[in-house]
């Protein structure tokens, strides 16, 4: 029961994240490394997805069912990321860098595949294919990353300007947005990356205790500290996709309020107050509907509640043990969000920012003021 519940949710996460791609139009010279990094992102995506299944197995030939299809997903992400290694331009560094890692990873996934394919001993097929799949989800973000970086280049005739271009007021705005919503998009894969290695993590660790093999206990714990290591570059990714956030928000700030200034009223109050002795509500579920909170940063689990300055309420999200994300306020309007916000910023966090919720996932503040600006017309 419990492997099937586990597949259903490796199964749903996938189809979330597939729906978030975009694939471009060749309509510039960028295009079709793009294209190519995202399929092979998709590929090695499915490939993960179907090593993680392995793992789960109590039979060798289901075991080496799921195996087989992982293999042909690979596969083609192989041979789609020597595609987009072929049409990257040279001059993308960090682009190639990442297809080159990413690639890398995919190659060292099959060989550890293709090793413990033929073996019968199915807590074999456990250990490694926990492995392969943590080979191969560092693949998927090294590529998916790539992808990111592949954007359009001016034509060659053009010739290079060193100072940073500013566009028409207009253009500027859409580019900001849609730089927002990347960036967010970015932070909630970085979520989600963390949760996968949290509970690889976990998994590995169980697996050390109950192991009497010195080699394969050995094995366990270098797969142990290179899992730290990946979610330690994951928390400092996440970090820098909510700083570039935070600064994008502040520059868009006023045509947040200017779009929303005609909306209808919420109906519920904002909830935000100075108060004594206010307690930490950690890992509470957002309510239903558009919500905003105010990102005060991250901390220590045991971080002194007295730097928050009596806010309240202030609830706690773990981003993995030892690290939490804390927020202050819960309110339904966005200027009532700025409001808390910019009292915050004086008294108490200088670097806190408004993030929005809808159905309890972070979504971007375009996004958030679209949904806000149709409240109450349907």
């Amino acid at each position: 029961m419990k492997a099937f519940v586990l597949i259903l949710f490796f199964g749903f996460s996938a189809f979330l994240l597939n729906g978030q791609d975009l694939i471009e139009r060749n309509y510039f010279s960028n295009a079709k490394a793009k294209n190519a990094a995202i399929a092979a992102a998709r590929y090695a995506e499915e490939g993960y997805y179907y090593t993680k299944f392995t793992t789960f197995l109590s039979s060798v030939d289901s075991s080496r069912i799921f195996a087989d299809t992982a293999l042909f997903f690979m596969k083609r992400s192989l041979m789609l990321t020597d595609t987009s290694l072929f049409h990257a331009p040279k001059t993308n560094l960090r682009a190639l860098n990442l297809l080159y890692e990413g690639k890398g990873k995919l190659l060292m996934a099959d060989s550890v595949m293709r090793e413990f394919y033929p073996m019968v001993d199915i807590s074999s097929h456990h250990y490694f294919g926990n492995e392969t799949s943590l080979h191969l989800s560092n693949a998927v973000m090294d590529i998916f990353n790539a992808s990111l970086l592949l954007k359009s280049q001016p034509p060659k005739e053009i010739p290079k300007i060193e100072k940073y271009e500013v566009l028409p007021f207009e253009d500027e705005l859409v580019r900001l947005e849609a730089d927002e919503a990347s960036f967010q998009q970015a932070a909630n894969s970085y979520e989600e990356e963390i949760a996968l290695y949290e509970e690889m993590y976990k998994e590995l660790k169980s697996q050390a205790k109950k192991s009497n093999k010195k080699h394969i206990t050995s094995s366990i714990k270098e797969s142990i500290e290179q899992v730290k290591i990946q979610i330690d570059k994951s928390v400092s990714d996440l970090e820098d996709a909510s700083f570039r956030i935070q600064e994008i928000r502040e520059l868009l700030a006023s045509k947040y309020l200017e779009d929303v200034a005609d909306a209808e009223q919420p109906e519920h109050l904002s909830q935000f107050a100075k108060a004594k002795d206010g307690d930490v509500i950690m890992d509470e579920e957002v309510p239903e509907g558009l919500v905003y909170k105010v990102q005060l940063g991250y901390f220590p689990e045991d971080v002194d509640k007295n730097n928050f300055e009596g806010l309240f309420p202030v609830s706690g999200e773990t981003v993995k043990d030892g690290l939490v994300r804390f927020y202050a306020g819960l309110f339904f309007s966005y200027e009532k969000a700025r409001e808390g916000n910019a009292y915050i910023q004086e008294n108490a966090i200088p670097g806190s920012f408004v993030v929005p919720f809808y159905n309890g996932e972070k979504i971007s503040m375009s996004r958030a003021v679209e949904i806000e600006r149709a409240r109450g017309r349907e």
